[in-house]
């Protein structure tokens, strides 16, 4: 009996439907009025920066000076006058429509130190091929660019200036943390 209860009751809703919508189609067509929909979407602001070359936005770089066949090399560059040295890229994404800035902090103050004679290297750092602003331990770049919905990937390097005559020979690191914010 249950069953044909539900059957019965499927037949009526499915009757009803039919007629519904036979019903809202001959009044549609009748009707020669227009509707206007207003829609109102909310997109939430989008700031990110990922490093391809750090664990969480945090990297360490290693070059040396002098000795290359030694094994403990093995992970750094060689530190060569005038030139630059990249580590990787920098992807960011961003539909702000104010401006954001990358800030790097340097634990060295923009060095590479040798740990073991206190000697120290200076670098520029450049994003996207441009060097970004010096301001005590950190490295500043601003930009405004919204990238798109993927973001926009740009590379980092460092420069190396002159070295001077008296640094010592062996390993330099440095430390870097990265970081994006709006202004």
């Amino acid at each position: 009996m249950r069953g044909m209860l539900r059957v019965i009751a499927k037949t009526l809703l499915v009757l009803a439907f039919i007629a519904g919508a036979t019903f809202s189609v001959f009044a549609q067509t009748s009707n020669n009025t227009s509707v206007t929909l207003h829609l109102s979407v909310y997109v939430p602001p989008v700031l990110q920066l990922s490093v391809d070359f750090a664990s969480g936005g945090v990297t360490q770089i290693t070059g040396y000076l002098g000795n290359t066949t030694s094994p403990a090399h093995t992970d750094g560059f060689e530190l060569k006058p005038n030139t630059i040295f990249t580590l990787g890229a920098a992807r960011i994404v961003s539909n702000l429509n104010s401006s954001y800035s990358i800030i790097v902090q340097s634990m060295n103050n923009g060095t590479l130190k040798n740990q073991a004679s206190g000697s120290a290297i200076a670098y520029a750092l450049l994003i996207g091929g441009e060097p970004a602003a010096r301001y005590g331990d950190a490295f500043r770049i601003v930009s405004s660019i919204k990238t798109p919905r993927d973001g926009t990937e740009l590379p980092v390097s460092i420069a190396l200036g002159d070295i001077p005559s008296s640094a010592s020979y062996g390993l330099y690191t440095d430390n870097l943390l990265f970081n994006i914010m709006a202004n």
